[in-house]
C-alpha cells in the first residue's frame, strides 16, 4: 500500500507487478480535509470582518458615511452567512465520509468493496451539490481513483468469512467492534481516545459473556488477523522519514553503503513505543531475541565482512 508517487509505483510494478496494489487512504482523502481547514478559517475570518463592518457602521455618523457603511455591513452579512453555511455542509458531510471508510459498521459487521463505494459516490454526490469548484476538483480525482480506494476491503471480506467459521457470529462481531476501537484509540488523543477505550473495554466484555472460557483464544485469533490488514501506507512513510534527513545532508547523492547501514540500524533497534515497545522489527521477523546492543552487532557484521 502506498500513495500515488511515481517512484514507489515504479519500483512495485517493476518487482512485485503480480500482487495487489492498495491506495493509501489518507493521501487520497488529505485533499478533502485540508479545504475543510481552510473553509473553517475563512468562515471565522467573515465573523470577524462582520464584527468589524458593524463597528464601522456604528461609529459612521454622517448620513453619506451610514449609507456606505450599511452597505459594506450588509455585503458582509451575507458574505459571513454563505461562508458558515459552506463550512456547516462541507463539515457534516465529511463527517459521514469517515465511518464509511471503517472496516466495519456499528454492529461490527464487515463493511464489503461495494458497500462502500456505493456509500463514498453517494457523499461525493452530496458535495457536488454545495457547487464549489475546489471540492469538485478533490472529488473528481477520487470518483476517478474508486477502485483502488475500495479494494483493500478485499481483506476484511476474506479475513471475516475465515474468522466466522470458528467462533460464532455475536462473538465475533462483538471482537471486531473491539479491534476497531483499540486501532482508533492508538490514532486519536484526548477525549476520544478515551471514548474509543471505553468502547474497546465494553465490546470485550460483551464478547467474554459468550465466549466463556474461550475467550482469550478468540480475542488472540482474531486481534492478530484483523491486525494484518491495512488501508495506508504507514510503513512506507515510516521508512521515507528514517532516510529522509540522510538524503537531504547529502543532497539526494546517497550511496549503496549508506542505505544499507540504514537498515541495519532500523532492523536491530529495538522500538521505543507503541505495541512492539523493546522489540526489534529483525526479532519480529525471525522470532528470535537479539542478545546484543545494535552497536555490536553492527561491529561484529563489519569484523565478518573484513575477514
Amino acid at each position: 500500500m502506498s500513495d500515488r508517487g511515481k517512484g514507489i509505483i515504479g519500483g512495485y510494478e517493476s518487482v512485485s507487478p503480480q500482487l495487489p496494489w492498495y491506495s493509501d487512504h489518507f493521501h487520497e482523502f488529505r485533499g478533502l480535509f485540508k479545504l475543510l481547514n481552510k473553509f473553517e478559517k475563512q468562515a471565522y475570518a467573515a465573523i470577524a470582518n462582520e464584527h468589524d463592518r458593524f463597528c464601522k457602521f456604528n461609529n459612521a455618523r454622517s448620513e453619506s458615511h451610514l449609507k456606505k457603511r450599511l452597505g459594506e455591513y450588509e455585503k458582509a452579512i451575507q458574505e459571513c452567512a454563505e461562508r458558515i453555511d459552506l463550512y456547516q455542509r462541507f463539515e457534516e458531510l465529511l463527517s459521514m465520509l469517515i465511518p464509511t471508510l471503517y472496516f466495519f459498521n456499528h454492529e461490527g459487521q464487515p463493511h464489503y468493496r461495494q458497500i462502500v463505494k456505493d456509500d463514498i459516490l453517494t457523499i461525493i454526490s452530496l458535495l457536488g451539490e454545495l457547487q464549489n469548484k475546489q471540492v469538485n476538483e478533490q472529488t473528481a480525482t477520487i470518483e476517478q481513483h474508486i477502485d483502488d480506494i475500495i479494494w483493500c476491503y478485499q481483506q476484511v471480506e476474506e479475513i471475516y468469512q475465515s474468522l466466522s467459521t470458528q467462533i460464532d457470529p455475536q462473538s465475533l462481531n462483538y471482537l471486531c467492534l473491539a479491534w476497531q476501537h483499540q486501532h482508533l484509540a492508538n490514532q486519536t488523543k484526548g477525549a476520544s481516545k478515551h471514548y474509543h477505550q471505553d468502547e474497546l473495554n465494553f465490546w470485550v466484555s460483551c464478547a467474554e459473556k459468550l465466549l466463556v472460557n474461550q475467550s482469550e483464544t478468540a480475542f488472540k485469533l482474531v486481534f492478530d488477523s484483523l491486525d494484518e490488514m491495512v488501508r495506508s501506507s504507514s510503513l512506507i512513510e515510516m521508512v521515507n522519514s528514517l532516510i529522509r534527513p540522510y538524503l537531504n545532508s547529502c543532497k539526494g547523492q546517497i550511496t549503496q553503503e549508506t542505505l544499507n547501514l540504514i537498515m541495519f540500524f532500523h532492523n536491530h533497534r529495538p522500538y521505543k513505543t507503541g505495541k512492539r515497545k523493546g522489540m526489534a522489527p529483525i526479532e519480529i521477523l525471525n522470532h528470535t531475541k537479539l542478545d546484543k546492543h545494535w552497536t555490536e552487532s553492527l561491529f561484529n557484521a563489519l569484523a565478518l565482512t573484513n575477514t
